[in-house]
């Protein structure tokens, strides 16, 4: 069945996008590779946090250089995003300890109860791998709706000065992120619906401390976050760039 929807995929692809539609196609299974080998690697021993970073730069490259092209909108999205997987990275590893998230909850139990707990893993840097996996995504298409649309404001009306595009770009930005942030929402919702039914009829106060609940709402405000803090310093990096070439 697998192979089937992924046959469909790959034909809804060729159909709909032509030769971008099989350039994403690829960059999916080329990303899905890069996060296979992350997750060997880490349990081959190599530091999670380390190889995370350096897969999300891996991915970013894919995902923004591979499918648009190397150019100015590319490469302010790509900082824009480094800047965005930093800032989050020094908040979890702030937070990390306070948070206390790390670990499997006791609904776990059942599905991991046959295998070894004796995994050699630090869970505290597994959580910071998780959030920044879960925020690339989002980050990435909101970074690279917000440099193309600058970019393009910038070739039609040149005369415009820096705050003038800067405050285009916000707007453009705000208009996005509504979008964006019902979509993490949604999908936290659809990653809960198991949750809930297993806890109905529990005390509200004893479900939004339950370590799966928190963990899973932690990881959506970071992604909330990022997706917030991306479009400011996507706006400022893209105008700097286009405006510093016309210097």
């Amino acid at each position: 069945m697998i192979l089937v929807l992924l046959t469909i995929l790959f034909i809804l692809f060729v159909l709909i996008g032509k030769n971008r539609g099989i350039k994403s196609f690829i960059s999916l299974l080329l990303n899905f590779l890069i996060i296979s080998i992350t997750l060997l690697l880490i349990y081959f021993g190599l530091n999670p946090i380390i190889t995370t970073m350096i897969s999300c730069i891996l991915i970013s490259l894919i995902t923004i250089f591979y499918l648009n092209g190397i150019n100015i909108k590319t490469k302010a999205s790509l900082i824009s995003i480094m800047i965005v997987l930093i800032l989050i990275f020094i908040s979890i590893l702030l937070l990390n300890n306070k948070l206390c998230i790390e670990g499997f909850s006791y609904e776990s139990i059942e599905e991991i109860g046959s295998f070894s707990y004796n995994i050699n893993l630090n869970m505290k840097q597994i959580v910071i791998v998780v959030i920044l996996f879960s925020i690339m995504g989002a980050i990435s298409d909101t970074s690279m709706a917000i440099s193309s649309a600058i970019y393009e404001i910038n070739e039609n009306t040149p005369e415009m000065n820096k705050k003038e595009l800067f405050t285009s770009g916000m707007n453009v930005g705000k208009d996005i992120l509504g979008t964006t942030i019902n979509t993490l929402f949604f999908v936290f919702i659809s990653v809960f619906i198991g949750f809930f039914v297993w806890h109905y009829g529990e005390n509200i106060i004893d479900i939004i401390n339950d370590k799966e609940f928190v963990k899973e709402v932690i990881q959506v405000l970071f992604s909330f976050i990022g997706c917030i803090l991306i479009i400011p310093i996507t706006s400022l990096i893209t105008v700097r760039m286009l405006k510093n070439k016309g210097n």
